[in-house]
């Protein structure tokens, strides 16, 4: 592999999760990003994605931008659920 993110793998469903949970977490914390909610800062990271990558595989159309926003939605909503995941306590466990 000599290449670790290329625009072809940008174009696949799971390396777009990983990408924009990736960005996400790393750029939540700045400074003019912080007032924005987790789950719509990653799907703008999404959005942009998806655009950016069409246009440069040139298989951008201007009326697919709905399909874009909605696939948008399902890359956030998969790249929450890692943050999630993550995040998640077992409360049947008992501290010792």
């Amino acid at each position: 592999m000599n290449e670790f993110v290329t625009w072809q793998t940008l174009a696949t469903f799971a390396s777009l999760i990983t990408v924009v949970f990736t960005v996400t977490e790393f750029t939540k914390e700045l400074p003019f990003v912080r007032e924005l909610k987790t789950k719509y800062l990653s799907w703008i990271v999404a959005f942009v994605l998806i655009t950016i990558t069409n246009l440069v595989l040139g298989t951008f159309q201007f009326v697919d931008v709905l399909l874009y926003s909605l696939s948008a939605i399902f890359i956030s909503l998969g790249s929450n659920g890692i943050s999630d995941f993550n995040s998640v306590v077992d409360k049947t466990k008992k501290d010792v």
